[in-house]
């Protein structure tokens, strides 16, 4: 870390200790409970902004620098994934540039912005965990698994959930996705739970009320505290990639397309042109790539808006494409599956129109 860093990480553990101080604190009133969890949300993150970044040693280094083996909570060894040399450490300060999981460099405009990616991601949590919501053996395997996980601590390891309890906070601000039927369905089940054993006085008493429900019921409340802790994700390398949420996507076999789809409002608007191009050649080639390439931006999406959600005139194939197109991003499939090309995902321009789309986007 540079001098600036390790003091901002000092700052921020303060912090840290004050605001987890009021929590134990037994005569904190509700407000300041509340008001603490939402800090200690927000500078968790930024602890772990700092923390978790992989270690990179160059190879003149390796044959002198050292780490710390310590024992976690089980008393198994484990390598903190910091290294240290008896002489300091100047590192080279560059720049990284994203590029296509083929490696070829993305066409100008190409990159969504940073906005658009963390509210996708929020809307596709809400897509996994209206499944999980629903499928509370699967919600209990992986509460049981995470806690047990945490025991032997991966420092490198992104978390999978909020599974200590706080109900997960997504990247952007209030933001609400009020038309997505994933967020539609997730407050109708949150609403369908049952809360008589609130009534209880005592913690003792909501308990004894709250076991003395019917199996249904209970399951239906597991559900729903795991399903709330899932952080917004996307099917992608770097800052919003969670593997184990792929593994989940894939045992609850989740079509994106049923729960989401792309609209000029949450996507075709935010996008280069290049992207909308794409996703119509994914659906009905050069073709439909042909009539709508020297469209307006504006006039593009909104195209793209009707097409997408079925309402059109084409061939029934076209249709049958369209439909179940979502961008990648936003599907759940293994790693190695990402890359497969079949109705549903993006698939490269075709060169006759490769030309045109890149003039268009520029």
């Amino acid at each position: 870390m540079t001098e600036q860093e390790a003091q901002e990480l000092g700052e921020l553990e303060a912090d840290y200790d004050r605001v987890a101080a009021v929590l134990e604190d037994e005569d904190s009133d509700e407000d300041e409970v509340a008001k603490a969890e939402q800090e200690l949300v927000v500078i968790d993150r930024a602890m772990r902004a700092i923390n978790d970044r992989p270690p990179v040693l160059a190879d003149e280094l390796k044959a002198e620098a050292g780490a710390f083996l310590v024992l976690s909570r089980n008393g198994e060894p484990t390598l903190v994934p910091q290294f240290y040399t008896e002489t300091e450490v100047i590192a080279d300060e560059g720049v990284v540039e994203a590029i296509e999981e083929s490696g070829a460099a993305k066409p100008k405009g190409s990159s969504l912005s940073q906005r658009l990616l963390d509210e996708l991601a929020m809307q596709r949590r809400d897509i996994l965990a209206i499944h999980l919501a629903n499928d509370p053996a699967l919600a209990l395997d992986f509460m049981v698994f995470t806690l047990a996980d945490a025991d032997g601590h991966d420092w490198r390891a992104r978390k999978a959930s909020t599974l200590v309890g706080p109900v997960a906070s997504g990247p952007v601000t209030g933001f609400e996705a009020r038309d997505a039927p994933a967020s539609a369905a997730l407050a109708e089940f949150a609403g369908s739970l049952d809360e008589s054993w609130r009534a209880g006085t005592s913690d003792v008493e909501r308990f004894a009320r709250f076991r003395a429900l019917s199996d249904e019921a209970r399951s239906a409340w597991l559900g729903h505290v795991v399903s709330r802790t899932l952080v917004a994700s996307l099917a992608c390398e770097g800052e919003r990639s969670v593997p184990m949420h792929e593994t989940l996507g894939s045992l609850l076999e989740i079509e994106t397309a049923h729960w989401w789809r792309p609209t000029a409002v949450n996507y075709f608007d935010r996008v280069a042109k290049v992207r909308t191009l794409e996703a119509l050649d994914a659906a009905g080639g050069p073709e439909l790539v042909s009539r709508y390439a020297a469209s307006k931006k504006t006039e593009l999406a909104s195209a793209a808006d009707r097409i997408f959600s079925g309402n059109f005139i084409g061939k029934a194939e076209v249709k049958e494409r369209a439909q179940v197109w979502v961008p990648s991003i936003m599907r759940f499939a293994r790693p190695e599956e990402s890359e497969l090309v079949d109705a549903g995902a993006e698939k490269p321009v075709s060169d006759v129109t490769a030309d045109e789309i890149a003039e268009q986007a520029a």
